[in-house]
């Protein structure tokens, strides 16, 4: 398969292209490189399987052009996360729901078949029943979980009416080595922190809960959405293991002594507005129809994490 990839340059892109490529599909990725870098993937070698284009994803020409030829496409450029949509609004709106019209207008007048498109857990905002199935009520509490469920939704008129198979994956925190890591999200920056000789930053009082999920398992989710029959329409939570915070901080505070020797302390700041206390998710749905199975658990992955940060 030809596959077209929004945001391949990104911390999940990248992941995503190297392993379509390991998996013998050809790959063209458009990316407007203000969070995401193509060295990481040219380090690769993958210059003869995978055609990088620098662009914006609201440019409907420069997508047309792109991504002819294309059997399928993984949407996933966007503003990403609670913090960077509360700073840049505008930006957010335009890149998260425009941005995502123009991809899929673009991947229907090319007759793309298939196009995956990369949500979040925020859609669902305060759960009501925990574990949290895919028919769960949507009521996002910040404007990332906004633009996301509007995604969403643009997906589902293009299914309805435009006869495109569709596939929303709803993901949950993600983290872990992949090309490389995002050190700002919550598992990564502990592992920084620690290393770093600084006490872990926990806001509220650490017994929120969280699905923590590898990049490398968000890959695999992805590539069987993208080539697995008969799942047009459907939507998937995308998951790990749920942890508390604390367990997590002392998840990491106990590898970063074995690989330092040094005690780490923890912090606790104010809770941050807009985030559910509560959250897990129910896997039966995409291990039924995708054969998905997370690989990577939070302790296997924050080894990782260290190894990676020794090693840079």
């Amino acid at each position: 398969m030809r596959i077209a990839v929004t945001g391949g340059a990104g911390y999940i892109g990248s992941t995503l292209v190297r392993r379509l490529v390991d998996k013998g599909h050809e790959v063209v990725s458009v990316d407007n490189l203000s969070l995401g870098d193509y060295r990481y993937l040219r380090s690769q070698g993958l210059e003869d399987r995978v055609e990088f284009i620098e662009g914006d994803i609201r440019d409907m020409e420069l997508l047309k052009k792109s991504f002819r030829g294309a059997d399928a496409m993984a949407h996933l450029a966007a503003i990403p996360g609670l913090v960077l949509c509360s700073e840049r609004p505008e930006e957010a709106v335009s890149v998260n729901v425009y941005g995502t019209h123009t991809a899929l207008e673009a991947a229907s007048k090319l007759g793309i078949r298939r196009t995956v498109f990369c949500s979040s857990a925020a859609v669902y905002g305060t759960p009501e029943n925990i574990p949290v199935t895919e028919d769960h009520r949507l009521r996002p509490l910040n404007l990332y979980g906004v633009t996301k469920l509007a995604g969403e939704k643009i997906m589902d008129t293009y299914f309805e009416n435009g006869g495109m198979e569709t596939v929303n994956l709803r993901f949950g925190n993600v983290f872990g080595v992949g090309l490389y890591t995002r050190w700002s999200t919550v598992i990564p920056k502990f592992v920084r922190q620690g290393m770093e000789g600084q006490a872990l930053t926990i806001y509220g009082d650490g017994n929120s809960s969280r699905d923590f999920v590898h990049v490398e398992d968000i890959c695999q989710a992805l590539t069987l959405a993208l080539t697995k029959d008969d799942v047009g329409g459907e939507v998937f939570n995308v998951g790990g293991e749920t942890i508390r915070i604390n367990k997590l901080s002392e998840i990491v505070s106990t590898e970063v002594e074995k690989a330092t020797g040094r005690r780490v302390k923890v912090t606790n700041l104010p809770p941050r507005s807009g985030e559910a206390r509560e959250f897990s998710y129910n896997l039966k749905k995409i291990g039924e129809c995708l054969g998905y199975k997370p690989g990577w658990d939070v302790k296997k992955g924050v080894i990782r994490l260290i190894d990676y940060y020794r090693n840079q």
